[in-house]
Formats: structure tokens, C-alpha cells, sequence
């Protein structure tokens, strides 16, 4: 498994070190996909991911990840010292689009532009421009909908992609709710496991202010 590049668009993230106490990353791991499973989250995939710890030939660290369409949980579960760490990133996972092949998009974009306006007259032109474009775009959206396209190609390219996003996925109160539930259930899976494992051992339970994410650009993100 190659190591991950860290997503640029980090929403909130969430740690704690238990102390005085041992445990397996993979038993960590395996009861935490019993209590995800338990709570049904539509849409979500898992998978196994390795980050490396720091440069290039340094050493790797397997993370488990919870992805729903955009978004994306990073849950680390590690021996540390004395005490065992668990920690996990929600990230927005945006598409990148090499710099070089971005302004050649651009370029091409307005190249195609111009032509139009000047094979059919300023008006014709920009009559259809305005006409094909949003259609083209609602062609995309309804075969990433039907699963038989991914739009991250779309959303890459420069201003076509903000339109794209502004007409097809604004913010709304009912994704934001969905991004809000997604972080709760999965949040609450893993303090399920903390909590079963601390009782278990007799070890001090977490605190109210312990189990408080720290949030950052949430309101800003345009995941669903």
C-alpha cells in the first residue's frame, strides 16, 4: 500500500492518550468497524491507509478510513509510550489538478470561447455558450449521480469547476446536517470503543471536555 498524500482541507480533528494502558491498533480497528457497522451510515466506504510519519523514506503509519462521497475520516489507533493514542482527521478529499495542465485547461476553455464568439457573432456566441455550458455541466451531474462518471475531473478545472459546484452542489442546510450526522456517528464510534475498553481495564473514563472535536472549516466545506 503506497503512503497517502495528507488532504489539504482539514474539517476537525480529534485525539486523546489513554494512559497506563496497551492495546492492539487491530483489535482498535476491528471494534470500531463492529460499532460503525451497528449504526448503518448510507453511502460510506472503509479501507486501509498508510501516511508516512515524516519525510520521504520515513517509516509509515496504517490509518483506517471511513469515506463518504467528498469526506473522509482518518482514524489512527497506536501504542504510544505507556498509554495508547487514538486520533482521527475528517478531511474534504478535493480533487488537485497539476498546475501546468490547469492553465492549459484554462487556455483551452477560452480558446474554445473565443472561437464560438468569433464563428458566430459576439451575441449568437454568447447566447450559446450560456446555453450549452450549464447543460453540458447537468449532463456531468446526472451521470455522477447515476454512478457511471466522476466528476472530480469537472470539479478540477478552473472556473468551470466553482460553476459547477455553485449550480449542482451549493450548501444547503440538509448537507450540512448530513456532513454534521456523518461526524457525529463516527465520532461516537470510536468514544464507543474507548469507553467499552477504559470500563473493561477500570481506567478513568473520558471527560466531557475530552471528547470534544476541534473543528475547523466545516461551514466552508462543499462535501456532501
Amino acid at each position: 500500500m503506497r503512503a497517502q498524500a495528507i488532504p489539504d482541507v482539514v474539517v476537525s480533528h480529534w485525539s486523546t492518550l489513554i494512559e497506563d494502558f496497551q492495546g492492539s491498533s487491530l483489535a482498535f480497528y476491528g471494534a470500531f468497524e463492529v460499532a460503525l457497522r451497528r449504526r448503518d451510515i448510507p453511502n460510506t466506504e472503509k479501507s486501509r491507509v498508510d501516511y508516512r510519519e515524516s519525510g520521504l523514506l520515513s517509516a509509515r503509519r496504517e490509518y483506517l478510513r471511513v469515506r463518504r462521497e467528498k469526506l473522509v475520516f482518518d482514524v489512527c489507533a497506536a501504542p504510544f509510550g505507556t498509554g495508547f493514542f487514538v486520533s482521527y482527521w475528517l478531511a474534504e478529499d478535493r480533487p488537485q489538478l497539476n498546475p501546468l495542465l490547469k492553465a492549459m485547461a484554462l487556455f483551452g476553455l477560452l480558446f474554445a470561447a473565443l472561437w464560438l464568439v468569433w464563428s458566430m457573432g459576439l451575441f449568437s456566441g454568447l447566447i450559446t455558450i450560456m446555453i450549452v455550458l450549464p447543460l453540458g455541466l447537468w449532463g456531468v451531474q446526472e451521470a455522477a449521480a447515476a454512478g457511471t462518471l466522476d466528476d472530480d475531473v469537472v470539479i478540477m478545472l478552473p472556473l468551470i469547476g466553482r460553476l459547477y459546484l455553485w449550480l449542482f452542489k451549493p450548501a444547503t442546510y440538509y448537507r450540512l446536517d448530513t456532513m454534521l450526522m456523518f461526524q457525529q456517528a463516527v465520532h461516537n464510534s470510536v468514544l464507543e470503543v474507548i469507553d467499552v475498553w477504559t470500563t473493561e481495564k477500570g481506567i478513568r473514563a473520558l471527560r466531557d471536555t475530552e471528547r470534544k472535536p476541534v473543528m475547523r472549516g466545516f461551514y466552508g466545506s462543499s462535501a456532501a
